[in-house]
């Protein structure tokens, strides 16, 4: 026990210690207790929590909060897309291959990292998704996938922001903020009765899949190539987007691959229908 203390003790000091002294008294930032806290409250919440207090009571009718929800979230992506692209790879200077840290003005660097830090803000606010789900006890979307994906996502966009706001690692919010505004609009879509039109729902699923190949690759190159920028962050994408890849791929498989039980015989009635994730 007291050598986990001394270990725990010992990267919290680090932490602390190499933290990016331009944000080092923002707020979330710095020390790593706020933000495990919030994934902590999250995952209790939505796993325990609140399936608990909603197990007697009727599901709350929030439509039009979740369409309202939905489409800020839209606009929120297209404009992080348009804003920290300009900053950054369509306009900023910012190399495809390889981009090493706090390269260009002071001005454009904190700009990188205050677009960066509204971003992480962003994923935040996204744990929102899971707990609709609750209020509106559709306890089956709340899968492994799903909530492992969201506390993960903003741990390690947090842990970015903390140590490298700049350089290679702006790669992922662009690419993640094209996924998140098709996700965001089909969900709007789907709250609006829209259903018809949501043939592609498969098709989103694979590009998301297609999402992490691209990190994977964009991720790997500072670990062989040197540029400047620190290959441990190379290492953090590529473990993460190779989970997510993994856990993507499976849901895939079960959803769209597996004839359901209900079919068999060529007996389709009442076969239910799979749906597309919500985490991205």
């Amino acid at each position: 026990m007291f050598i986990i203390g001394d270990l725990l003790h010992s990267a919290y000091r680090t932490l602390q210690e190499n933290t990016d002294p331009r944000l080092s008294e923002w707020p979330l930032m710095g020390s790593p207790v706020q933000i495990l806290t919030i994934v902590t409250i999250y995952v209790l919440y939505v796993k325990i929590l609140g399936p608990s207090h909603m197990s007697n009571r009727k599901a709350y009718h929030i439509k039009p909060l979740i369409i309202a929800y939905n489409m800020l979230m839209v606009v929120a992506n297209a404009a992080f897309f348009i804003i920290g692209g300009r900053q950054t790879y369509l306009g900023g200077g910012y190399s495809w291959f390889c981009q090493p840290p706090n390269s260009g003005s002071q001005a454009q660097q904190m700009t990188v990292i205050t677009i960066g830090y509204y971003y992480m803000i962003m994923k935040i606010v996204e744990l929102m998704d899971t707990v609709f789900f609750v209020l509106t006890k559709k306890f089956s979307h709340i899968s492994l996938l799903h909530v492992v994906h969201h506390s993960l996502v903003a741990c390690t966009v947090w842990l970015g922001m903390n140590f490298g706001a700049t350089g290679q690692n702006a790669m992922f919010p662009l690419i993640n903020c094209v996924i998140h505004f098709i996700m965001y609009g089909y969900y709007a879509m789907a709250a609006l009765g829209l259903q018809k039109y949501l043939w592609w729902k498969r098709y989103l699923t694979q590009i998301q899949m297609l999402q992490f190949i691209a990190l994977i690759v964009h991720a790997s190159i500072p670990v062989f190539y040197d540029c400047g920028f620190r290959p441990v962050f190379g290492y953090i994408v590529i473990f993460e987007a190779c989970l997510f890849f993994m856990l993507f791929l499976n849901f895939y498989i079960k959803t769209y691959t597996k004839k359901p039980l209900a079919t068999r015989g060529g007996n389709t009635h009442g076969a239910s229908t799979s749906k597309t994730i919500k985490c991205s």
